[in-house]
């Protein structure tokens, strides 16, 4: 069994676990009334400190100086366990991670032959709940399992709140003269600052 929020080990074809599945016996007894849910529930939902948002590009301009991308806000998976321990302490929730590879498939953008990695992440709470979401990944890529293990985490986060306002913004064009080989761009904060879904003043 590993330590609380151990990561899962292992990429390979069969379900692995991080550890077997919390047991009542196991769990903290910890109780939260209606009332203390709302206000947990709440603090989740509060956003990211911009300090701590980055940008991904998702689509580029062609044939086309300068050359323009759309970005969209992302905060790295860190982020969200910092904001668990600081309400729930270390102790107060865990995950959980079941990996799979699917079989070989053709890739429309490129017609190569490639599997992909998909993750299951289920994180507890405890006094609040469970929450399940997935991840994946293509397998040729070097971190699938690191990115796919990142991307169920965030979500299952996203099932109490956490980081789910970031999934309102749905791209910003900025010119990418400042962007990196990996598809980051460094400014794009300075020109949309994702606090509140659009609409919310």
């Amino acid at each position: 069994m590993s330590a609380t929020n151990g990561r899962a080990h292992g990429r390979d074809a069969t379900t692995t676990m991080s550890g077997p599945p919390p047991t009542a016996k196991g769990m903290p007894a910890t109780r939260y009334s209606v009332e203390g849910v709302k206000v947990l529930v709440a603090a989740l939902e509060v956003p990211f400190d911009p300090s701590q948002i980055e940008w991904r590009v998702m689509n580029t301009t062609k044939n086309r100086q300068p050359v323009r991308g759309q970005v969209i806000p992302y905060a790295d998976q860190r982020a969200y366990t910092d904001r668990l321990n600081a309400l729930f302490t270390p102790a107060g929730w865990t995950r959980r991670y079941a990996i799979h590879t699917c079989a070989n498939f053709e890739r429309s953008k490129d017609q190569k032959i490639v599997s992909k990695v998909l993750v299951t992440c289920e994180l507890t709470i405890f006094g609040l709940g469970s929450h399940s979401a997935t991840g994946e990944e293509w397998a040729d890529d070097d971190n699938a399992g690191t990115s796919a293990e990142a991307q169920a985490f965030k979500r299952a986060c996203c099932c109490f709140g956490l980081g789910r306002y970031l999934y309102y913004f749905t791209g910003t064009w900025v010119d990418l003269k400042n962007s990196s080989a990996n598809g980051r761009v460094g400014d794009a904060g300075r020109l949309v600052r994702p606090s509140s879904p659009p609409g919310d003043g």
